[in-house]
């Protein structure tokens, strides 16, 4: 897959891809086979179907609906605030100095703070009242799962320098 240098960027890229991706994913949904199938997604689109018919639309519970806007608004501003510090730090070379590792050290740990409270937020406004029938959606999970790089990578750098090892660059860009 090319040279070791070059593997940290594709994973940075996998990852951004991954994010900005994962919003077009249902959150929630039920399959029963034969009888429904109903999705819903962040922004308060769903697919609802039964018996032979499709409804599509956007949910009328406001508060479902600004509460999973809220998310993804908050997701979408957090992955392009990482994408633009991982084309700085590729671009930049900006760990030459300690000063510029600790700051991106603190923004990869709130941001992945962030991505973990964004679908929580949705969380709580739903409530249990959908997952008596429905189930969670990939879209939760991916949530969950992509805010868990931002934060670890942000513990990891903020942890070495704290030990005062030098952290090479190609190892911090995921």
């Amino acid at each position: 897959m090319g040279s070791k240098k070059s593997r940290p960027t594709l994973g940075v890229i996998i990852f951004l891809i991954l994010g900005f991706l994962h919003i077009l994913l249902p959150v929630w949904g039920i399959v029963v086979p034969d009888i429904m199938a109903s999705f819903f997604w962040y922004w308060g689109f769903y697919i609802a179907g039964g018996g032979g018919t499709f409804d599509t639309g956007i949910i009328s519970n406001e508060e479902w609906l600004s509460a999973g806007r809220t998310a993804m608004i908050l997701m979408i501003i957090c992955y392009v605030i990482l994408t633009i510090t991982f084309i700085i730090v590729k671009i930049k070379k900006t760990f030459k100095t300690e000063k510029n590792l600790n700051i991106f050290g603190i923004i990869w740990l709130i941001l992945g703070i962030i991505l973990l409270i964004a679908p929580s937020i949705y969380l709580a406004a739903v409530g249990d009242s959908p997952f008596d029938e429905y189930s969670w959606g990939v879209g939760i999970f991916f949530s969950y799962g992509l805010a868990c790089v931002p934060l670890l990578l942000g513990i990891f750098v903020l942890y070495s320098q704290m030990k005062g090892e030098k952290v090479r660059p190609e190892v911090t860009q995921i």
